[in-house]
């Protein structure tokens, strides 16, 4: 198990590695997709802000899928009420609420892969 872990988060960093390295402004202006880059504080500080944006509004969903399936496998929640503890653990770290009226009907939490094909999500 513990070779299993250490190859899903050794996965992660070099899928992190290039994500970062190939939306780069510089890398991006090498490639014609933006125009001429400034090497300058103010580039560099909206770069990071926008990698921080993006890790950041991340935290939580994956806070979500990792608590409802943790709960799901410690047997705290039935499953007659996995729906309905996925939207309240959804509103309470997201602050989100269904678009629509949801039932145990549904099964939102399976529309992310993750859940369906139990890989562990916040690593």
């Amino acid at each position: 198990m513990v070779i299993q872990v250490q190859n899903l988060r050794f996965h992660e960093a070099i899928g992190e590695t290039i994500a970062l390295s190939v939306g780069s402004p510089r890398h991006l202006q090498t490639l014609g997709l933006v125009q001429k880059s400034i090497d300058d504080t103010a580039h560099d500080i909206n770069f990071l802000f926008t990698q921080a944006m993006d890790k950041l509004a991340f935290l939580p969903f994956a806070l979500v899928m990792d608590r409802w399936r943790w709960d799901v496998f410690a047997g705290d929640v039935r499953k007659e009420q996995y729906n309905c503890h996925w939207w309240r653990l959804r509103e309470q770290y997201q602050g989100v609420k269904p678009p629509v009226l949801r039932s145990e009907l549904d099964f939102d939490p399976g529309s992310k892969y993750h859940i369906p094909a139990n890989i562990p999500y916040i690593r």
